[in-house]
């Protein structure tokens, strides 16, 4: 033991990396003092929060900051920034940085990839003290490693990292017992690599070289998808430059064949000769990252290109730009302009002349224009020049910031400079976006400007200032809408004539006097003639007359004619007036959705009063909030809600019990109220305080009644309507005012039916959530009932309402080895299954060809009638890619994802082209066709956030486990994946994510746990990968030094007692946090947790080791569980969900906001039910085209899209939908009403330009 004595010391540590952490804690631990944490990286700050440790800015100004501050050491770790004199004289004992290379042979910045590159045989770290030069100071300690012919940058630098964190220790010995072992550089020797050393082929392969020397560069430039701050690994062919990620050296060469040959080519890989050994090249894509296809790149025969001096000499220049280029890019604003889509490749252009005038610069004017169609004031503007080789990227970005300057002319010269150093810049290597990963240019900037006369096609509208022309694509530009802006462009250039330096940019008209005379005038001509002298009460009275015997209104099981109905009300009115109603009195109506709601609000009318809506289920302080602030003099209740109400002075009428009602006269009223009276007094929600009452007339309602005449189909005889709508919301005038004042038989939903899509068992309610049986299995034994268990249980979840079955595909080992095809097992299962859906989890889809994939699930899609689904993964045993090599990782992760687009296409029916062995193409169309027109997809993701986020992407459902994860974890995976949904244009709602879980219910919680705890543990004892993932977990054991993969780690050397200690660690970490199991109650109140993280859908695995007695005998409790977390949705004898009311009543019209829309279009009950609809209102909240297109699949309804402020009567105007992307436009102003968008200054916008919407006309109350 080391008895020299310890002393304690304070330090500060700067840096960016995740070794500041690791050091950090070892310091700590040893009782040493940190004064403070100089970082700007989020990880680092929050490790120090939690610490309690002061955490300090690090860059311009460290020093004024750090003032005060007493330490004796600094430690610098992995920081790439050079620490100013100021701070370093500031440690009273001296400062030490850690250093990625061996001292002083590598010494500056990238040593890992230059000792690869060239060629060494061992690499190391340094711990030096910082004097001197950079990286010249005394050596302290040192720790060296061999390089493996294996090893990659990214590999390298892991070893780095664990090296430093090995041999930390003993320089923190060195500190704390003032024994400092110095060595001194010798510094004629050293090597400095600078930020600016570049591999002298700035990574073109020359297939010259030997295969060492070419795999040696291309490991070199492999830093794993982190930061390249070289180049990436390139090769050029026919006169195409490629780059290429992945090398094996061959172990023999092609005889008689000279250098750079192509001799061999499979669909991911290319075998090439060089000055020795053969090599094979995959991992292809071209050089702005996009994934590239082997065939069309090369054939047999084909010879590579050498590099030459000029593309060295562009390279040599492009990468002085690399930094200053970097942090641009990395700012990259796009800017989207509202008439371009571009989704698609640019391929097809248009061209025409454009002008502005000679005294008005026309970058300026374009870029304003710009600026005011966006509706933003900061945005990247491509400027292209003649690229000067396909290595660079023949543009770079421009910014445009309105908010710099405070008036034209100082914007004029902002933009002006920025042009010039752009144009100065001309372009930029075009693998850096592949060599940095954070910089995301998919999302294209709409907008480019060119000063060549060659189309460079990298934006969709270009404004070419060589020879004045505008070129567009046809693809992505709406041509109409570009017209349009043209116009606005051309009157700006106009208004840019005349404006001065001084001038406010929001000032300068977009609009020729002709534009802004259409959108103040012409676009607004909706006068329409309307009786306003008809009160809503005289209107129903009127349709009374024409059909007094035909139904006026229905609520479940109860009915009235209008003639009916028009009796109920006068009675009921006729008492109002006895209470001393009259012409403009408020009243309070507090019912059930019923009959008694409509005979309530008709009375009211009829007495001369207005309503004001008391929704019952509303709170109570918010009726009494109504209450007092309307000062209603009669509230009009029921029986069993009247005791509800609050305290209050009102005179109360009880419609369904009063016994002067059914003694009231049963003649109409005279007519107790002029046309501008009050009809209503509707509250707003209170989103900004309060809720506000809106007071609307009589004539407000005819008008609008006469804009619905122009927009509702009418089918000829009496139509329905369904009325959903609480009488809070205005949109039930129409359901229920509007239809009865035109004939219209209305069915009124119930408060709990409004909400209940459907009523089949199958629907959830209250947060339900799905379960389905998973297999998985562990045998390698012959028996005459291997599936047997899968067979029976998914006979049982068939018959108690499991959602589907999935199994599994696994070769070559026990574990899961029942399982190589799941369409075959899923045949099985739907020879014995009618409801069930049949599912793969997972198909591993690089070891196949996708169109196998869609040909087996298709049969199986046949023999469901439609049930099934798959799960898709990439992989994760090396062992199974015998069955399709060149995906084997990391090849197989592009491989799916290509896999995924493909079978998706063949499921459609589409024609996907794939080569023959001659490389000639062969449409397929696979047989046979599936029943489901489109394919359920899950993708599979042990817990890489990048995995969900590709599954958002895709619009893909998730499957997923606990093992290695935890259920916080899962949640915060799940938050990303919605974003990602969200993002790429997809609602959350409609996915699902899946949680696997081994399964277990029983009586007693410790008779489960005691039943499962050997099976469990056979089944992880097999499960090699996963135990070796736990045996990391466990205090007892050490991860070996060196091992960073579990499937790296031996469990050769451990003793029979440590093994069975990890697994019964692992056992009870499944048990406790990664299973479903125990009793009901335990795994309801799992359940719960798991429901409320947005997981839809638990998938039991159930079958891992138990006998088949105790797994059959453990489904009926599940089941059990299955039943109470989802409760039963049709508790009457008699369903009023809304899919029946449409089916039983023949319902024509519907009106729904967005959000109820997309309940039923989630139910299948309830989709079936639209086909009869006429025509589908739908408003309250933003349409997305995608609803639109959903509705379209069930029923050919026409939709309306209706909108309207609560400052005016209902809608406002409406719009016919279609499918379009993005949000569906609000439309036109119905009758006698006006819209304008106006900008901050209340001057029209031009069309395209985003502004405040103004509403006015006989709508506006």
């Amino acid at each position: 033991m080391n008895m020299m004595t310890q002393n304690k010391f304070s330090c500060i540590v700067i840096g960016a990396e995740s070794l500041l952490i690791h050091c950090s804690e070892m310091i700590l631990s040893q009782g040493h003092s940190i004064a403070a944490v100089v970082s700007d990286r989020a990880d680092i700050i929050a490790w120090a929060q939690r610490k309690n440790l002061q955490v300090i800015a690090p860059k311009k100004g460290l020093a004024q900051r750090l003032a005060g501050i007493k330490f004796d050491w600094l430690f610098s770790l992995a920081n790439l920034d050079i620490i100013p004199s100021a701070v370093l004289d500031m440690p009273t004992k001296g400062a030490i940085n850690f250093h990625d290379g061996l001292l002083p042979d590598y010494a500056g910045l990238n040593t890992p990839a230059w000792a690869l590159i060239n060629q060494e045989i061992q690499h190391g770290i340094s711990w030096h003290m910082i004097e001197g030069g950079v990286d010249e100071g005394d050596i302290l300690a040192q720790s060296s490693f061999d390089i493996t012919p294996h090893d990659t940058s990214l590999t390298l630098n892991t070893k780095c990292f664990e090296a430093a964190l090995d041999s930390f220790p003993n320089l923190l010995e060195q500190i704390a017992t003032n024994g400092l072992q110095r060595q001194t550089q010798s510094l004629p020797h050293r090597h400095y690599c600078a930020l600016a050393d570049r591999p002298a082929s700035f990574g073109l392969i020359d297939f010259s070289k030997s295969a060492t020397e070419i795999s040696a560069l291309m490991r070199g430039l492999n830093f794993g998808g982190y930061w390249n701050p070289l180049c990436v690994a390139k090769f050029a062919i026919k006169g195409q430059f490629f780059a290429v990620s992945d090398v094996t050296v061959e172990t023999e060469t092609t005889e008689k064949m000279a250098s750079g040959i192509v001799v061999a080519v499979s669909e991911t890989s290319l075998r090439v000769t060089t000055g020795s050994y053969d090599i094979t090249l995959s991992g292809f894509a071209d050089l702005d990252g996009k994934t590239a296809l082997v065939h069309p790149i090369a054939a047999v025969g084909d010879s590579f290109d050498a590099p030459n001096l000029d593309d060295l000499k562009t390279l040599a220049a492009l990468s002085a730009q690399d930094s200053e280029m970097r942090k641009r890019l990395a700012d990259f604003t796009p800017l989207e302009l509202p008439f371009v889509n571009a989704s698609q490749a640019l391929t097809d252009y248009q061209e025409k002349p454009f002008n502005v005038p000679k005294d008005v610069d026309a970058a300026t004017v374009i870029a304003l224009w710009a600026s005011r169609l966006s509706g933003t004031t900061c945005f990247d503007i491509k400027l292209s020049s003649t690229p000067q080789s396909p290595l660079s990227s023949g543009w770079v970005p421009v910014r445009f910031d309105a908010n710099t300057g405070e008036n034209l002319g100082q914007t004029q010269a902002d933009f002006t400079v920025n042009l010039q150093t752009a144009s100065q810049q001309k372009s930029f290597m075009r693998d850096l976006t592949m060599r940095d990963n954070t910089l995301n240019l998919d999302k294209n900037t709409d907008l480019e400007i060119t000063l060549h006369k060659a189309l460079s096609g990298s934006a969709p509208l270009i404004f070419n200032l060589a020879n004045k022309t505008l070129s567009w694509d046809k693809n992505a530009v709406d041509e109409a809408g570009l017209n349009i802006a043209l116009t606005q462009l051309s009157a700006l250039a106009t208004s840019l004539q005349s404006a001065s330096p001084d001038s406010d940019i929001t000032q300068l008209s977009m609009l020729s006097d002709e534009d802004r005379h259409a959108l103040l005038h012409a676009d607004n001509q909706t006068q329409t003639n309307v009786d306003l002298s008809q009160s809503m009460h005289c209107a129903f009275e009127q349709q009374v007359k024409q059909t007094p015997d035909a139904t006026a209104v229905v609520f479940e099981d109860k009915s009235l004619t209008y003639a009916q109905l028009n009796t109920r009300a006068n009675q009921v009115a006729h008492v109002l007036c006895d209470l001393g109603v009259k012409a403009e009195t408020l009243v309070g109506l507090h019912t059930a959705r019923s009959l008694d709601l409509v005979i309530g609000a008709i009375a009211i009318h009829k007495a001369g009063g207005a309503y004001v809506p008391m929704d019952p289920t509303y709170p109570a302080d918010r009726i009494a909030h109504f209450i007092n602030d309307s000062q209603a003099a009669v509230i009009i209740s029921q029986s069993d809600l009247a005791q509800d109400l609050p305290a209050h002075n009102a005179k109360l009428l009880v419609i369904d019990s009063d016994d002067r009602i059914a003694h009231a006269p049963r003649k109409n009223l005279e007519v107790q109220s002029t046309p501008d009276a009050l009809a209503y007094l509707i509250y707003t929600s209170g989103s900004t305080g309060l809720p506000k009452g809106v007071m609307v007339q009589h004539n407000n309602v005819a008008n609008f009644f006469a804009g619905m005449d122009a927009r509702i189909i009418r089918t000829g005889g009496q139509d329905t309507w369904l009325a959903v709508t609480s009488l809070s919301f205005d949109i039930s005038v129409l359901e229920l005012f509007y239809t009865l004042a035109r004939g219209f038989k209305v069915v009124i939903s119930s408060d709990e039916s409004r909400v209940m899509t459907s009523g089949s068992a199958q629907m959830q309610t209250n947060g339900g959530i799905d379960f389905s049986l998973f297999n998985w299995g562990n045998d390698d034994q012959v028996g005459d009932h291997k599936y047997q268990l899968m067979l029976d249980s998914a006979k049982f979840a068939d018959a108690n309402g499991f959602c589907a079955v999935w199994t599994p595909e696994r070769h070559f080992h026990a574990f899961g080895g029942s399982f190589p095809n799941p369409a075959v097992t899923g045949a099985a299962i739907a020879a014995v299954t009618k409801n069930l859906a049949v599912r793969a989890g997972s198909i591993v889809a690089p070891l196949h060809h996708p169109a196998r994939i869609a040909e087996e699930w298709a049969v199986v899609d046949n023999l469901t009638q439609g049930r099934t689904g798959l799960a898709i993964a990439s992989g994760w045993q090396p062992d199974d890619f015998v069955l399709r090599p060149e995906n084997t990782p990391p090849n197989n992760k592009p491989a799916t994802l290509e896999t995924i687009t493909t079978l998706r296409k063949l499921w459609a029916g589409e024609a996907v082209a794939f080569p023959k062995k001659n490389g000639d193409m062969f449409d397929v169309i696979t047989q046979p066709r599936p029943i489901s027109k489109t394919l359920p997809l899950w993708v599979t993701s042990a817990g890489n956030p990048e995995t969900w986020k590709e599954a958002g992407r895709l619009g893909a459902n998730v499957l997923t486990h606990l093992l290695g994860q935890s259920l916080d974890e899962v949640a915060g995976k799940i938050k990303i994946y919605h974003a990602e949904l969200r993002d790429a244009g997809y609602d959350p709602d409609d996915f699902t994510v899946t949680l696997m879980l081994h399964t277990l219910v029983g009586d007693d919680r410790e008779v489960v746990r005691d039943m499962a705890r050997e099976p469990m543990k056979d089944y992880l004892r097999a499960a090699a990968g996963l135990i070796k993932q736990y045996a990391w977990a466990f205090p007892a054991f050490k991860r070996p030094k060196g091992t960073k993969s579990a499937f790296d780690l031996s469990l050769d050397g451990v003793s029979d007692e440590d093994l069975e200690a990890i697994l019964d660690f692992a056992f009870e970490r499944y048990f406790e946090d990664a299973g479903l199991f125990g009793t009901i109650e335990d795994c309801l109140e799992k359940v719960q947790a798991i429901k409320a993280i947005g997981v839809g859908e638990i998938a039991c695995l159930i079958d891992y080791g138990l006998s088949v007695p105790d797994v059959l005998a453990g489904l009926k409790p599940l089941a059990e569980v299955l039943r109470i977390a989802n409760p039963d949705t049709d508790q009457n004898d008699q369903d009023y969900s809304l899919a029946a009311l449409i089916k039983r009543h023949n319902v024509t019209h519907f009106q729904a906001t967005p959000s109820m829309a997309r309940m039923l279009l989630a139910d299948d009950t309830a989709t079936a039910s639209l086909a009869g609809l006429k025509q589908i209102l739908v408003g309250g909240e933003a349409l997305p085209g995608a609803m639109v297109e959903a509705f379209n699949a069930h029923t050919n309804a026409p939709i309306e899209n209706m909108y309207g402020p609560t400052e005016t009567t209902i809608w406002s105007s409406t719009e016919t939908a279609a499918p379009v992307q993005g949000l569906v436009n609000i439309g036109k102003a119905i009758a006698n009403t006006q819209l304008y968008v106006l900008d901050a200054q209340n001057q029209p916008c031009p069309i395209g330009v985003a502004g405040e919407l103004y509403i006015g006309g006989l709508g506006v109350t």
